[in-house]
């Protein structure tokens, strides 16, 4: 697992870094490149101890392993989603998918603003399969780098910062079409702690997950495709679930104890008689 982490910033001076980044972004560029998925019951935002979920079918390479795309991620056959996070908190992203399915998923953080989908072609991005963005494009690399400009925040689109992405098939790290590195397993690429102070998670045969430390409040956007072209992709299930944090837990257990004394201390005999 990559980490390339500073000293979180204060919340203060995160959402300041956020609204500026977001004032830049408004330049003109034609965003809607991709589109996005509905989430069970149209709920796109996370509460606190709540959770979010949504339910597709992913085709066996959308992410990563196509040999057509030299291994790149081709964004119109893959899954797009958005939500909004409501509470600085913990926050576990899970793909599960069935036998045939082998899940890559990568989460960028959009700041104030929901992501606008990208612009297509911008900047002549061109892989070195020969296909444009967001035909093809740059699932891992940081913004700014080849294949990331058509969605990236004062070029093509509004994305901000590239936090994480778990890979449940095969590594590439050579020959790939924006000469990005595909590793498999749970990797945290963010560049900053602007939006987390944290990235872990796993991968298994069908399954990935990223576990972000103090997830700040705002948009993030989802992708999520196959990573093994020798399957056949299948159906997965996606929860985004935020856990409160340990003090939460501590105040909520010294609530309790509190309220179990006083009602312990009501029942104390009076005069022999139980209150």
């Amino acid at each position: 697992m990559q980490k390339k982490h500073v000293k979180k910033t204060s919340m203060f001076v995160s959402a300041a870094i956020i609204s500026i980044a977001a004032l830049a972004s408004t330049q003109l560029h034609a965003a809607g490149a991709v589109g996005f998925k509905a989430w069970n019951g149209d709920i796109n935002e996370l509460n606190l101890g709540g959770s979010i979920s949504a339910a597709e079918t992913g085709l066996q390479s959308a992410y990563s392993d196509n040999p057509l795309l030299n291994n790149s991620a081709w964004a119109h056959t893959g899954d797009w989603y958005t939500f909004k996070n409501n509470s600085l908190g913990d926050i576990n992203v899970t793909v599960s998918g069935d036998a045939g399915f082998a899940p890559g998923l990568t989460v960028w953080a959009t700041g104030s603003t929901e992501f606008d989908g990208g612009t297509t072609g911008f900047g002549s991005e061109l892989s070195s399969a020969g296909f444009g963005t967001p035909h093809t494009f740059n699932a891992t690399g940081a913004m700014g780098d080849a294949g990331t400009l058509w969605m990236a925040n004062g070029n093509g689109g509004n994305v901000l910062e590239t936090l994480g992405y778990a890979v449940s098939g095969p590594a590439h790290t050579t020959g790939t079409g924006w000469g990005e590195s595909i590793l498999s397993g749970a990797n945290d690429v963010s560049l900053t702690s602007t939006f987390e102070n944290g990235i872990s998670g796993s991968a298994g045969a069908n399954s990935v997950s990223l576990i972000f430390d103090d997830l700040a409040p705002g948009w993030y956007a989802l992708y999520i495709g196959g990573t093994n072209n020798a399957t056949a992709g299948g159906a997965f299930d996606l929860t985004v679930s935020a856990v409160p944090e340990p003090e939460t837990y501590a105040m909520l257990l010294a609530g309790l104890g509190l309220i179990g004394y006083q009602l312990r201390k009501r029942r104390k005999p009076l005069n022999g008689v139980v209150a």
